[in-house]
């Protein structure tokens, strides 16, 4: 609120399900314990869009050459891939693609299988629902989004180079 009552020209982005082919985070973990388990359990009833960071930062550094020319595009935006999915179909997509690029894999799609988030206690509470509404960021800098499963692919690719 401060910052845009400041009059100064910002861009503040929201997103959630950040990954990456390194660092910690949900496809890397995924990935190794695809490697490692004979199974897994994955939560089912939470759901949002995975979005690469480097989705992130090729969009930002967009808006940022598009607002320094047009200030009056200040604001906060929505900045995720397009789509959704819950945390277990986003791991079966990673065990399908590990498998279809003949990466090692014990735990193949059917062999995740879903949990609900109540049997799966952590410290940080997860909301059921982490999706956003990108039209105004689309809308705004006349951009699409591509869909979730584009990024997931590139950077276990990457990942594995």
């Amino acid at each position: 609120l401060a910052v845009q009552q400041s009059g100064c020209a910002h861009l503040i982005f929201r997103t959630s399900w950040v990954f990456a082919p390194r660092g910690k985070n949900f496809l890397v973990t995924m990935q190794k314990l695809i490697q490692e388990r004979d199974s897994l359990g994955i939560v089912d009833d939470q759901i949002g869009a995975p979005t690469s960071a480097e989705l992130i930062a090729d969009l930002s550094a967009h808006a940022l050459v598009k607002t320094r020319v047009q200030p009056e595009l200040s604001g906060i935006y929505h900045l995720v891939s397009q789509g959704q999915t819950s945390w277990y179909d986003y791991a079966r997509l990673i065990s399908a693609s590990m498998v279809q690029a003949g990466m090692p894999v014990k735990a193949h799609p059917d062999q995740i299988s879903p949990v609900a988030t109540s049997d799966y206690p952590t410290a940080a509470k997860r909301p059921l629902n982490s999706r956003l509404n990108t039209g105004k960021f689309q809308t705004t800098f006349d951009l699409n989004m591509p869909d979730w499963q584009e990024g997931v692919i590139r950077a276990l690719v990457e990942r594995n180079l």
